[in-house]
């Protein structure tokens, strides 16, 4: 046998070796790697469900500054996603969409890599202590082909190591958003609520006051007809101007009960808003406003009805300002 010969022999030798032990690697790549986060699930959350914030520590975001980047359903929430596109390199990019979320506990987005597969990646949290751990998986199905298979070996590592760096700096944002007490955001279901409220037109410099005697009267209604609260008082700012404010004071009700001259029983519809839980004196509640009406925009959603206030704490059992809650709540056009 030539010595020729004998090179081809080895070479078609261990190409059937590759490509026999190819078909005994695994099919399906799975990654995990998990991190502890002092911060709150909600916090954590609002950074996975909104791929606008993946820019701060996703590995998979804006990869080279030839990426532009598409969103789709406006980038957050189930059915949000964005188009990864390189400007330079025809066919290569990546789509991302999330489709599931369980609200402050688990967020799964599907992956499309174009040429280079589909896989599916989940993030799933947990209360740990005073913080969060935060679980995140990625499967890959690498298929029959047996390149495909020795390659994802590699991709195991290269991703676990994205992966880990993503987790940092993914710690480091909530920690951060946590220390300097920055405003959260997130899309929510306000559930629907038949109340009894007060609509006036006030002076602005007058709200206050006006407000307080306005929820006065309707709890001297509600008295009237034995009728309980159903939930915490929340108000409707239907429309303002430089000097006087279209609001409407409401107390949630469960009973049958026909409103008066004053006190009108209507019901607000089940609606999807931007919410932020606002901490502080209601003389700061404007902050909280601005930060709702900067996201509104930066996310390119456009305002369905009036913005609401859900009076989370109630002033005589909770002195302290400061530990006050109002939910900020803005409905969006979906």
């Amino acid at each position: 046998m030539s010595r020729f010969a004998r090179i081809i022999m080895w070479v078609l030798l261990w190409g059937a070796l590759f490509v026999a032990v190819a078909y005994f690697l695994p099919k399906t790549v799975v990654v995990e790697r998990s991190a502890d986060i002092q911060a709150p699930a909600k916090t954590v959350y609002a950074q996975l469900i909104d791929l606008h914030q993946w820019d701060n520590w996703s590995p998979w975001k804006r990869m080279g500054e030839n990426m532009s980047v598409e969103y789709i359903n406006h980038g957050v929430g189930v059915g949000g996603g964005y188009i990864l596109r390189n400007e330079t390199k025809e066919g290569s990019g990546a789509t991302i969409e999330i489709i599931e979320a369980v609200p402050l506990s688990k967020v799964t987005v599907s992956l499309d890599f174009m040429e280079r597969g589909e896989a599916l990646s989940s993030f799933s949290l947990a209360d740990k202590n005073e913080g969060t751990t935060v679980n995140w998986t990625l499967t890959y199905d690498v298929g029959n082909n047996p390149f495909a298979r020795w390659i994802g070996l590699l991709m195991n590592k290269s991703m676990a190591t994205d992966f880990d760096n993503g987790l940092v700096k993914l710690k480091a944002l909530c920690q951060v958003i946590e220390k300097e007490n920055e405003q959260v955001i997130l899309l929510d279901e306000v559930p629907e609520m038949k109340y009894a409220g007060i609509r006036a037109t006030l002076p602005f410099i007058e709200v206050s006051r006006d407000m307080s005697e306005m929820y006065s009267e309707i709890s001297s209604f509600l008295a009237q007809k034995e009728i309980e609260m159903a939930g915490m008082p929340f108000a409707l700012y239907h429309l303002m101007d430089e000097e006087n404010i279209d609001l409407e004071c409401c107390i949630p009700i469960d009973a049958d009960v026909e409103g008066n001259k004053l006190v009108k029983v209507a019901v607000f519809p089940a609606t999807t808003c931007a919410c932020l839980d606002f901490y502080g004196d209601y003389s700061n509640l404007q902050e909280g406003h601005e930060a709702v009406q900067k996201w509104l925009e930066a996310h390119g959603f456009n305002l369905a009805s009036a913005p609401l206030e859900i009076y989370l704490t109630d002033p005589q059992q909770e002195p302290d300002p400061a530990k006050w809650i109002t939910r900020i709540c803005y409905p969006v056009e979906q």
